[in-house]
């Protein structure tokens, strides 16, 4: 309990430090890989999806695997449970990798906003060091 109190106290501190998920990153996607990263593409595009049924909470890069779900309970109701464990499976390890590259772009926004954070807090007191030389001249 106090971590996470303390870290809502800080989020209220200092709010520049902290990203915001609904405006997505500010840092360039490829800083940091020079041989550039492999997009995520949703195997689905909206349309397509809207006409397969999928539900607007599944709509994601996930969905394929939701999709197999529902044809196998089509295929196997009322014992779904039994056969459909699989394609369930599948399902949720997509849903946990989804959430944890989530997790890993927060964390990577966070460390880079941090360290903008610090270049500038080093240029500033830098400069401010400059302006007032050490030592009495008179």
């Amino acid at each position: 309990m106090g971590i996470n109190f303390s870290g809502t106290i800080d989020r209220a501190r200092h709010p520049e430090q902290y990203p915001d998920r609904s405006k997505g990153p500010t840092f360039d996607p490829l800083y940091g890989f020079p041989d550039g990263r492999k997009p995520k593409v949703a195997p689905y595009t909206q349309e397509e999806m809207q006409s397969l049924n999928i539900p607007l909470d599944k709509r994601d890069y996930c969905a394929h695997y939701f999709r197999a779900i529902m044809l196998c309970t089509q295929q196997y109701w009322p014992a779904q449970y039994g056969y459909c464990e699989p394609e369930r499976h599948a399902w949720e390890q997509c849903e946990y990798k989804s959430k944890l590259d989530d997790a890993k772009e927060y964390e990577r926004e966070l460390r880079l906003r941090r360290r903008r954070l610090r270049k500038e807090d080093k240029a500033s007191r830098e400069l401010t060091h400059e302006d007032h030389p050490a030592g009495n001249e008179e």
